[in-house]
């Protein structure tokens, strides 16, 4: 049981308790989606404290831990009293409502609240086999969402319809839900990294730039792939082909023992070198699992190393305000054996052609 490994791990610092409120955190430690808040220390039953309307399936799903109901009204008295009787001098938490954490201190004279999110994403970075099985399908999934596109694809498509698109050929196919706001951005709209989706009608000569992904039991994949209408212009093939040669000659440095920043460094200096260095604008990557941001970071500032388990993405982009722009990504698992691509659709310039 994960949780028993969380309270393994608070025997190794200076921790007496936890306190689990972050829903994907009480999902990865007790195996249900009811949310609530997970209550856990050495020598103790760990607790999960159920929302009363979530009871039901709580009880149904949780798993190494007692289920207790409570109220809004109730919440703060029923963690006092499970907290109280550990004695605890120093007790960790994921997150915590500022008025929580004032109402809790109180209740608790003179016990540390620690905010120690960083215990817990030490053990969610690391993906073990079961989860990167799940992964492998929520990539599957994200693959086929692109082939819908690619497949449907026309001149005088709205964006939301070529989202729509996507979408249904990833839930019937057994993704229980999107992995975030699928992204159609097309034209001039695809220099915005985060564009979402419009009624924007697509036109020959666009770039449109597709960022999707999957989420099965839990887990979730991230894609991007930047479809050309049309022939493309020298500068559009330049740009493309500039991008692709990031993501390519980055993604055999996702491995063990790598370093996030200079993962980073490897894409980001051919974009440099190719002229467009002021139009790469956020990091090459991300970690991703039961959210589809986490650590590990892959940017200039990171100080992460990369470690078997770790998946993040490989996504490189140029952005160009008034033109257009590119991006190009997949979610990679990092191995002992090397780096494996959990999205595998296809990104040559001429796959890309519609």
């Amino acid at each position: 049981m994960r949780v028993n490994r969380l309270i393994e791990s608070l025997e190794r610092t200076d921790l007496d308790a936890y306190i689990v409120s972050r829903e994907p955190n009480i999902y990865y430690y007790a195996g249900t989606i009811s949310g609530g808040v997970l209550v856990a220390a050495p020598g103790a039953e760990p607790l999960l404290l159920a929302p009363r309307l979530n009871l039901a399936i709580a009880q149904a799903q949780a798993q190494g831990c007692r289920v207790k109901p409570y109220t809004r009204s109730n919440l703060l008295g029923e963690l006092v009293d499970a907290l109280k009787p550990l004695d605890p001098q120093t007790i960790g938490f994921d997150s915590l409502t500022l008025d929580l954490h004032r109402k809790l201190g109180e209740r608790l004279n003179g016990v540390e609240l620690k905010a120690s999110a960083d215990l817990v994403w030490s053990m969610r970075r690391v993906k073990d086999a079961g989860e990167q099985e799940l992964m492998r399908k929520a990539g599957e999934l994200a693959d086929l969402g692109i082939a819908a596109i690619q497949e449907h694809l026309r001149e005088g498509m709205r964006e939301y319809e070529v989202a729509a698109e996507a979408a249904y050929a990833m839930m019937r196919s057994g993704a229980e839900d999107l992995a975030f706001s699928t992204i159609v951005a097309s034209g001039p709209r695809s220099a915005y990294p985060h564009a979402g989706v419009t009624d924007r009608r697509i036109r020959r000569g666009d770039f449109v730039t597709i960022d999707l992904g999957a989420t099965y039991k839990g887990y979730r994949s991230d894609i991007t792939r930047t479809f050309i209408m049309g022939e493309p212009t020298e500068e559009q093939v330049k740009i493309y082909e500039t991008v692709l040669r990031a993501n390519q000659t980055a993604l055999p440095e996702i491995k063990v023992g790598a370093r996030g920043r200079e993962v980073d460094q490897v894409a980001r200096s051919i974009i440099e070198e190719a002229g467009y260095g002021e139009h790469f604008v956020h990091s090459l990557g991300h970690g991703v699992g039961l959210e589809v941001h986490e650590p590990p970071s892959l940017s200039r500032t990171s100080e992460d190393t990369l470690e078997p388990g770790n998946v993040v993405t490989d996504e490189p982009g140029i952005y160009i305000p008034g033109f257009g722009g590119v991006r190009i990504e997949d979610t990679v698992l990092v191995t002992d054996s090397g780096p494996e691509r959990l999205t595998r659709f296809d990104k040559d310039l001429d796959a890309m052609r519609v």
